[in-house]
C-alpha cells in the first residue's frame, strides 16, 4: 500500500499485520482524491475517523491539507500511523489521537473542512457519529464528509443537515459523501 498522490507519492506505508484492519485499497483512494482535490484539500483542516492505517489523512496530507487529526483506538495502529507519517514527512502537520471515535469527538475543538471515516463494515452506518460532529460544531459551513461502507448497506439521504452528494461503489467498497449545504454546486457537480 503505497501513497497514491501529491508530494508523497509512491511512499510505502505501513501495512496491518492481521485481519482487524481493512486498508482502503490504493484504486479506491485514488478515485476518492480524484472528487475531493477541486473541492480544496489543499491548505484544509482534517479528521481521519477510524484511521486504521492513516491511509486517508496520509493521502491528504501529501496532497496539501494543512493539518490532520488521526482518531484510532488500537495502540498498535497508532505506532503504524507514526512509522507512515515519518517515512512520509509529514509528522509535523499530524495529531494521533488514541481513543475512540466518541471520546475524541467530544475533546476536539475547531471546525474540519474534510472528514473521512472508514469504519468497520460489520457496524451499523455510523448515523449517530454524522449527527454528533453537527452537535458539536466541528463542520464548516462547506465541509466534506466521507463515510466508506460496504456497497450492500443502504445510506441515508440526508442526516441533520448533511445531504448525501454522491456514493461511490468501488466492489464491496462504497463512498457515501456528505455535504453540508450542496446547493452551491452546479448540477453537473451533483
Amino acid at each position: 500500500m503505497r501513497v497514491v498522490g501529491g508530494s508523497a507519492r509512491g511512499v510505502r506505508l505501513i501495512s496491518p499485520r492481521g485481519s482487524g484492519t481493512r486498508p482502503t485499497m490504493d484504486l479506491v483512494r485514488g478515485a476518492l482524491f480524484n472528487i475531493l482535490t477541486p473541492l480544496g484539500i489543499e491548505d484544509a483542516l482534517v479528521m481521519d475517523l477510524f484511521a486504521g492505517t492513516g491511509s486517508l489523512g496520509i493521502e491528504a496530507l501529501s496532497r496539501g491539507a494543512l493539518h490532520t487529526d488521526f482518531v484510532e483506538s488500537s495502540s498498535q495502529q497508532c505506532s503504524d500511523i507514526l512509522g507512515s507519517l515519518n517515512a512520509t514527512k509529514l509528522t509535523q502537520k499530524a495529531k494521533i489521537w488514541h481513543t475512540t471515535v466518541e471520546k475524541a469527538l467530544e475533546q476536539m475543538r475547531g471546525k474540519y473542512d474534510f472528514v473521512l471515516m472508514d469504519p468497520p463494515y460489520k457496524d451499523p452506518f455510523p448515523a449517530a457519529l454524522l449527527h454528533k460532529l453537527q452537535e458539536r460544531a466541528l463542520l464548516e459551513d462547506d465541509t466534506v464528509v466521507v463515510v466508506g461502507h460496504s456497497s450492500r448497506k443502504i445510506v441515508p439521504d440526508q442526516l441533520g443537515e448533511l445531504v448525501l452528494w454522491k456514493d461511490r461503489r468501488y466492489g464491496d467498497s462504497s463512498l457515501a459523501i456528505y455535504m453540508l449545504g450542496p446547493e452551491h454546486l452546479s448540477p453537473e457537480e451533483k
